[in-house]
């Protein structure tokens, strides 16, 4: 199985790097301009939904900003999605029965990847064909990911965590660089 599934990834790479990036408006913006900010993740816990949640609600009530939508990829069968990624405000996921044979997501995303926001921030760590799929089809206006991993290319603002990624020390330098209203 690890096999098949090695042989997927390796294929949807590929044909990852094969498709065309939509037309955008590439825009700068810092937490103090932009109104719609969203969030790609990888669900791996409850513990790492409430923090990602927690990192919505700080930056809506401490920077202004009107709605954090957040799209997961739950990497289980549909019977076992936990209780506690159903129901979120602002947010969805998709597994891999929404994924077509080459790990490109084809239900579930469409709504998400045309919406224009603001600032897109990748929290998977750059590593995932399916998320990697729908940040390049975005049409955000800014992407932010992490240096060094290959969603770095479809990225507007890299971040770099020099291997020492984990949510505390990413969302420190997001607040960072992106808290700063001289960047644009």
């Amino acid at each position: 199985m690890k096999i098949f599934e090695s042989f997927k990834s390796s294929i949807g790479k590929r044909m990852l790097s094969k498709e065309i990036e939509p037309v955008r408006l590439r825009q700068g913006f810092n937490f103090h301009s932009a109104q719609r900010v969203a969030f790609l993740y990888i669900d791996s816990d409850e513990d790492f939904l409430k923090k990602i949640k927690q990192y919505a609600s700080f930056l809506k009530d401490n920077y202004g900003i009107k709605s954090v939508s957040m799209m997961g990829f739950v990497n289980r069968s549909n019977k076992q999605i936990p209780a506690y990624q159903q129901h979120i405000l602002e947010s969805d996921f998709f597994t891999p029965r929404d994924l077509n044979w080459y790990m490109r997501p084809v239900n579930r995303v469409s709504n998400f990847t045309l919406e224009t926001f603001d600032i897109v921030i990748d929290f998977s760590g750059g590593e995932s064909v399916p998320i990697n799929f729908v940040l390049k089809e975005s049409k955000a206006h800014m992407k932010v990911g992490l240096k060094g991993s290959a969603a770095e290319k479809y990225c507007d603002f890299i971040i770099d965590m020099s291997n020492q990624f984990g949510i505390a020390k990413y969302v420190e330098q997001l607040n960072l660089y992106l808290s700063n209203p001289n960047i644009k």
